[in-house]
Formats: structure tokens, sequence, C-alpha cells
């Protein structure tokens, strides 16, 4: 799962967003596992629409809350997920969320990958 992390800290580092949150961790999750409800370019594409990006990258690796729990307490990448998908406080949530994307059909499509 460590690889994950990193991968979504290249992606912060790409956007030059300030902190490394929870729809960092889904591209990262998307770009190395695919899910056939959201592609990576997809969910990158609604990132950049409601969050935007910038043109200075920032020089510190910051966690949100959110993420540094989960990073904490989460032992796989699936449990991370699924805590990701089902937390209403999840910015990756509210971006599938105010994308009409399915959420339950992304959620159970990790759950059936990972048997």
């Amino acid at each position: 799962m460590d690889e994950l992390f990193s991968m979504a800290e290249k992606e912060m580092k790409e956007l030059h967003h300030p902190y490394v949150g929870t729809e960092h961790f889904m591209l990262a999750y998307l770009k190395k596992y695919g899910n056939k409800y959201i592609t990576y370019d997809k969910f990158r594409e609604y990132v950049i629409k409601i969050i935007g990006s910038s043109f200075k990258e920032s020089e510190y690796i910051l966690y949100t809350p959110i993420l540094r729990k989960i990073k904490n307490e989460c032992t796989n990448y699936i449990e991370a997920c699924v805590r990701i998908l089902t937390d209403d406080d999840s910015i990756a949530y509210n971006i599938l969320l105010s994308n009409d994307v399915d959420i339950e059909a992304i959620y159970l499509n990790i759950l059936n990958t990972s048997n």
C-alpha cells in the first residue's frame, strides 16, 4: 500500500496541490488497478474541474486528516478505498457524487476484483 501513497504524493505534485488527499489516493488506485466504472483520466478530469491546479509545486508533502487517518489505520488498498468511498467528508467521494458517478458500482468493483 506504500506504493499507492507514493503515487498519490506524485499526483499531488503533478497537479500542484498543497496537500495529499483522498482524491490523489483514488487517482493512484485508478492508475495502478483501474476500475470499469471510472477511468483514471475521467476522474483526473473531475479533480481538475472541481479543485483546479496551480502553477507552483508544493515543497512539502502534507496529508489531509482523513487520508492521514486512512494511512495509519488501513492495512491494504481495498480497505482504504472502501473508507474513501463511504466517507461523505472525503473529497474523492464528493467529486464522484457531484459528477453523478455510481459510487456503489465502483465500490463493488473494487471488492469483486480483490477476490
